[in-house]
């Protein structure tokens, strides 16, 4: 058994794998190879993506796409009903107007209201049979930013397991995908980043075969005239970052994608909104950080989370 590690520029971030098996470095290639091809179709930035197709035509009808588009959309869907519209991945002409990339100065409440009201998931058109889909109402834009990484990081994965390999580490911005153990037996250990120490920890997860996915105020932000942090997590029902009371929610689960888009939900809807849907979601465990620093942590993460700050942590009963 040899191993690799390789990384890829890819979704507006990077993709780093390492990979234990008989043929990792074609096994590697391959996957790279998938995620990049899902770029091609889930990007909004790329104009001949199917999003981009798909937004081009709000209001006009459906466009002719591709299964994995059709997935990805339909999870878009359910977890906007499991959030009540919390999480929408019709957020795209919010997340122009704030322009994080760029902007110090928050937009007027004006604008906000303006743009909000092409916003809504339950816009989303879908023909599953036919393998369609569109937007309802002209101006409307899709970004699966809070989707395509886990998605992709499944496929690579998927992808690695066709190869026969049993062992590898997935990080695709962030998100964490397991492949297995370590060569050894022993678990992975995901480092959790503190929320408001730079190139600090607050602990790691040992784990095998999940993946591990972190949401906070910290990754793309800026601070306004007030010195109020205005950051990237929007919240589709104000247009405004989400003021939940946390800084901090990272999702243990067996899919990258189902962790990807209940880390943002869960950060969006604070902890008297993750209470209510861990009660339906056993499979899920979350360790969260709130605005006062207090962890709080699932009974399901308590035996595989190593401390390494001296966080004071405390159960987050459902």
């Amino acid at each position: 058994m040899r191993s690799v590690e390789a990384t890829l520029a890819v979704m507006h971030t990077q993709l780093s794998c390492k990979v234990y098996g008989e043929q990792p470095e074609a096994a590697i290639k391959a996957a790279f190879a998938e995620v990049k091809r899902l770029e091609l179709l889930l990007s909004r930035f790329l104009a001949d993506s199917e999003v981009s197709g798909i937004n081009g035509q709000a209001g006009n009808g459906l466009v002719d796409v591709s299964p994995d588009t059709i997935e990805v959309l339909q999870e878009a869907v359910a977890v906007g009903a499991l959030s009540s519209g919390a999480f929408d991945v019709t957020i795209a002409p919010l997340m122009n107007l704030w322009d994080f990339t760029h902007a110090a100065i928050p937009p007027t409440q004006a604008a906000i209201k303006e743009v909000r009201s092409r916003v809504d998931y339950r816009q989303i058109r879908l023909d599953v049979k036919n393998r369609r889909a569109g937007l309802g109402e002209q101006g409307m834009m899709l970004d699966l930013g809070g989707l395509a990484k886990g998605y992709a990081a499944d496929r690579a994965k998927q992808v690695l397991i066709e190869w026969g390999i049993e062992s590898a580490y997935i990080n695709l911005g962030g998100n964490v995908l397991l492949l297995g153990s370590k060569p050894d037996g022993s678990a992975w250990k995901v480092g959790i980043r503190h929320p408001r120490i730079q190139n600090s920890l607050v602990g790691a997860i040992a784990a095998k075969d999940v993946s591990v996915v972190t949401s906070g105020d910290y990754e793309r932000f800026f601070n306004d005239s007030q010195g109020k942090r205005q950051h990237h997590i929007l919240d589709p029902r104000t247009g405004c970052p989400a003021r939940s009371g946390l800084i901090g929610t990272t999702v243990v689960c067996p899919r990258s994608l189902h962790a990807d888009a209940l880390s943002t939900t869960f950060f969006l809807l604070g902890l008297k909104g993750c209470k209510k849907l861990l009660s339906d979601l056993p499979e899920v465990g979350v360790f969260a950080i709130d605005e006062n620093l207090q962890g709080w942590i699932t009974e399901s993460l308590v035996s595989v989370f190593q401390p390494v700050t001296g966080l004071n942590i405390s159960l987050l009963s459902t």
